[in-house]
């Protein structure tokens, strides 16, 4: 399984509520439909107010993690090239500029590593 991971950040001027509602019920089924190669398409949402940062430091330049699982890596490469330069990159981003700021989009390939708690029943 190959992962990416991409750190977005919502429009000053979108509602933090609407955008959610935006990429949720607008935008992701429209990239579920144009990328047929993600196998597990992940939306996580920062919330500021419970956020466990020390009063010295800077508040994320992010508001939204997702995460882009792929089964191979050549799934995740054909996702990349559609990205860069196929025209389901090019609708995404312009679909994304409504509620997203434009071009701050970070995006890294990540080795995820899992540690599950194995329970006995007995």
């Amino acid at each position: 399984m190959r992962k990416l991971v991409a750190l977005m950040k919502i429009r000053n001027d979108v509602s933090f509520v609407e955008a959610r509602r935006m990429y949720e019920e607008e935008h992701v089924p429209l990239v579920m439909q144009m990328m047929p190669m993600i196998k597990d398409y992940r939306r996580n949402y920062l919330s500021v107010a419970r956020a466990y940062i020390p009063s010295s430091e800077v508040l994320p330049d992010f508001d939204v993690v997702t995460e882009l699982c792929f089964d191979t890596a050549s799934e995740l490469e054909a996702f990349l090239n559609r990205m860069r330069n196929g025209e389901e990159g090019r609708r995404l981003r312009e679909d994304s500029r409504r509620f997203l700021i434009g071009g701050t989009t970070r995006m890294f390939d990540v080795d995820e590593v899992v540690t599950r708690r194995v329970v006995d029943c007995a």
